[in-house]
């Protein structure tokens, strides 16, 4: 009965090691699959930082405001005057930004998505749409 107390003895050890070293296996190709994600996740971070100060460098150099990115959402802020501003007027010059972020945008490797314009007094004006138009809220 010895040997046999023996021979089961060293088969749950090396059971327990094989459980152990696919465990140990699984860490690591979670380990690495997490790596990457945030690997890429900071990537992104970095080309939208990239993106939002190339297209402040063109928001300015119009007179056009400002943007940022809050929770990955892409927002623009007009001055008041656009309010001012005919829908005709407003959605030329809204399909204009919108065109020239997006060009910034795939320069750096960023998805800007849906783009939301506001004035500067928090009204929101407008957004773009999934097809590349823009939907205007103001009136």
């Amino acid at each position: 009965m010895t040997g046999h107390s023996k021979r089961v003895n060293e088969a749950k050890q090396e059971s327990i090691s094989s459980s152990q070293k696919e465990s140990i296996s699984q860490s690591k190709e979670d380990s690495k699959f997490s790596s990457s994600e945030d690997k890429e996740s900071s990537e992104d971070d970095e080309n939208g930082k990239l993106f939002i100060r190339d297209f402040n460098v063109y928001l300015s150099n119009k007179k056009m405001g400002s943007s940022s990115i809050e929770d990955g959402v892409v927002k623009v802020i007009l001055p008041n005057s656009v309010e001012n501003m005919s829908v005709a007027d407003f959605t030329v010059l809204a399909q204009e930004i919108y065109d020239h972020a997006n060009t910034l945008a795939s320069g750096e490797d960023y998805d800007a998505g849906i783009i939301y314009f506001y004035s500067q007094n928090g009204g929101e004006l407008a957004r773009s749409t999934f097809s590349g138009g823009i939907k205007i809220f103001k009136e």
